[in-house]
Formats: C-alpha cells, sequence, structure tokens
C-alpha cells in the first residue's frame, strides 16, 4: 500500500504540476495580450495626438499666414483708392483700378 500511495502521490503532483503551469502560461497569455492591447492604444493616442498636433500647427500658420497677406493686400488697395480719391480721380476709375465697391471708395 505504502508503494502505491507513494506512486498515487508522485503522479497527483505530476499531474498538479502539470495543470498549474498550464494555468499559469494561459494567465501569462491573457495578461501579456491585454498589457500590449493597453500599450498599444497609449502609445497610438499619443502618437495621434503629437501628429494632429504638428498638423494643426502647420495648418494654423498657413492660415494665418494666408489672411495675413489677405489683410495686407486688402489695407494696400485701400491705401490706393484713398490716394486716387486725394487726386481726385474719378470714382469709377478708381473702382476698375482697385476692384473696390463704390461705397468702399466713398467711405475712405
Amino acid at each position: 500500500e505504502k508503494t502505491y500511495y507513494g506512486s498515487a502521490l508522485k503522479r497527483g503532483l505530476q499531474q498538479g504540476l502539470e495543470q498549474g503551469l498550464q494555468q499559469g502560461l494561459e494567465q501569462g497569455l491573457q495578461q501579456g495580450i491585454q498589457q500590449g492591447i493597453q500599450q498599444g492604444i497609449q502609445q497610438g493616442i499619443q502618437q495621434g495626438m503629437q501628429q494632429g498636433m504638428q498638423q494643426g500647427l502647420q495648418q494654423g500658420l498657413q492660415q494665418g499666414l494666408e489672411q495675413g497677406l489677405e489683410q495686407g493686400r486688402a489695407k494696400a488697395i485701400k491705401e490706393t483708392a484713398r490716394k486716387l480719391k486725394s487726386m481726385g480721380l474719378a470714382l469709377t476709375d478708381i473702382q476698375l483700378a482697385t476692384g473696390l465697391s463704390k461705397e468702399d471708395i466713398l467711405d475712405l
């Protein structure tokens, strides 16, 4: 009986170790996958934010430059119209030269 009991104990321990190892591997794999997914999401968010900020900055700079140039052109056209008006040039001639409306020229 002792031999039988010892042999059964060894087989039981062996089976327990195998099952424990198998369960440990499965749990480790699941945890690894979850951690990998979380890290991937975090990295994706960070990269997306960085790229989005860079693109936003570039677009903002481009729009600012375009608006600044447009405002500068508009100011230069009005200044030219003002000078032409002060020289006594006809309203229709100022309109043709600058592209401004009659009302805009009269407001100068």
